[in-house]
């Protein structure tokens, strides 16, 4: 009898632990989709998803995390389509293009991009915009859009991104040139130090290249870094760099600045409203 009842207990504990694993497995999987529903563009199909993950693993943050950042998006993307104040409907736009350009959405980043330097046109906007078109490997509308900028609105960063679009285009020598004429200025925040980071070491200049990227990375809000090296280690202009022993170096800097707590979030990292923080400007 005592054997049957051990028995029948293992039996009892062995169903409990392969539901437990089953139900791990099935929210990782209903996640996963959501993750590939998010990067296609498809923002309900991705929130019912990670609505089905937290409720399979209530006690996931990164799940729960997810949902509610996608249900915020939602939000402003029906927003954006009604607002007419032009200074909420400018806030309402970076938020999704902070968004848009963390979760690597490109398309949805083109388009909105797009629509910003259209209505606002100005440096930071043709700044985004050159990014997400080199992202995308549309060097030449880069060229072509930065080459039109008035003088005005002509930034170090905004330059630097014209001379990777031309250098990406063949044109070597417009390109070096920009690049040695090129200085930071000494404000320059995380995002600018890093465009020049990436004309630098692309034009070969690899000590200068270093040294900016070293400045960007500890400029840069602790819960931004990772996404700052994250990049760096697979961008195209750092490509003779990665594996150096100087820019293994440099990867391991680390912030010098405080976490923001504005957003009320736990942490910057895909927030939409980080395109707004003054410590992940330009």
């Amino acid at each position: 009898m005592k054997i049957i009842s051990i028995s029948f207990r293992v039996v009892v504990a062995a169903v409990a632990l392969s539901a437990t694993f089953a139900q791990g497995a099935t929210a990782e999987a209903l996640f996963g989709r959501g993750k590939t529903l998010l990067k296609q563009g498809d923002f309900q199909g991705a929130l019912r998803k990670f609505t089905d993950a937290v409720r399979a693993d209530r006690g996931n943050k990164e799940y729960a995390r997810n949902y509610t950042m996608v249900r915020r998006i939602i939000s402003l993307r029906n927003r954006l389509d009604l607002e007419q104040e032009p200074n909420r409907w400018e806030y309402v736009a970076l938020a999704l293009h902070a968004f848009y350009t963390s979760e690597r959405i490109y398309p949805e980043s083109l388009a909105l991009g797009e629509k910003m330097h259209a209505r606002l046109n100005n440096a930071s906007t043709a700044r985004m915009l050159a990014e997400t078109q080199l992202a995308m490997g549309r060097n030449a509308d880069a060229v072509d859009m930065l080459a039109s900028l008035s003088s005005d609105k002509r930034t170090p960063a905004t330059q630097a991104l014209y001379g990777i679009a031309l250098l990406r285009q063949g044109d070597i020598a417009e390109a070096r040139q920009i690049a040695n004429s090129i200085v930071a200025p000494g404000d320059a925040g995380p995002r600018m130090r890093y465009c020049l980071a990436r004309l630098k070491a692309a034009v070969g200049n690899s000590a200068e290249a270093l040294g900016l990227l070293e400045g960007c990375f500890q400029n840069v809000p602790p819960s931004l870094l990772a996404d700052y090296k994250s990049h760096a280690r697979q961008c195209e202009e750092f490509e003779k760099l990665i594996g150096t022993s100087g820019f293994d170096k440099v990867l391991k800097t680390k912030s010098k600045v405080a976490e923001s707590k504005c957003s009320g979030g736990g942490n910057c990292a895909g927030c939409p409203n980080r395109e707004n923080c003054k410590k992940s400007r330009m």
